[in-house]
């Protein structure tokens, strides 16, 4: 399982190699690393939290909305204790980009993703979080003409082998 955790961050570190090799050590990217840290740390607490959830057949949509609504307010209390303030636009784009977060991008999304774990278990529906960066780069490809270069190329093989070892693995056990 090892083996197959190195692959997979070898091959987010290639997929991302030209921003990483041009970051300038300073306060704002230790920040920014921390924060990735932090995040990453969250993510994990969310999917043990998740996880205790559907074992306890919770109803996905009730847990959905109560997670959402605490975590809007936690970014709200955040934003009111660094001294920002609160806006809203109505502008066409902002408000209709803003539905598909919360519709498609936050209850379904999250909703599938709980569904997965009652089918496939913890272990293996955790994987699907590597996928990401490759979805996020293929959408950028398509959209915003991304230029796939060798260490990214190398980064998705990686990827996908890390994958691939580790769900081969979790089948085995």
């Amino acid at each position: 399982m090892m083996l197959a955790s190195a692959l997979g961050v070898g091959g987010v570190a290639c997929l991302f190699w030209p921003e990483v090799s041009s970051i300038d050590p300073g306060n704002r990217t230790i920040a920014g690393f921390a924060l990735a840290t932090g995040s990453v740390v969250i993510a994990s607490l969310g999917n043990m939290t998740a996880i205790v959830n559907t074992a306890r057949n919770l109803p996905v949509i009730a847990v959905n909305a109560h997670a959402m609504a605490w975590g809007s307010l936690s970014s709200v209390v955040v934003a009111l204790l660094m001294g920002r303030s609160i806006n809203f636009s109505f502008e066409p784009a902002y408000v209709l980009s803003l539905l598909y977060l919360a519709v498609f991008g936050s209850a379904i999304a999250f909703g599938a993703y709980f569904a997965l774990l009652r089918l496939i278990g913890s272990a293996r529906a955790a994987y699907t979080s590597v996928l990401f960066p490759i979805v996020a780069l293929i959408i950028s490809t398509l959209f915003e003409d991304y230029q796939w270069s060798t260490p990214a190329i190398a980064g998705l093989a990686l990827i996908a082998a890390g994958n691939w070892l580790a769900l081969t693995k979790i089948r085995q056990e």
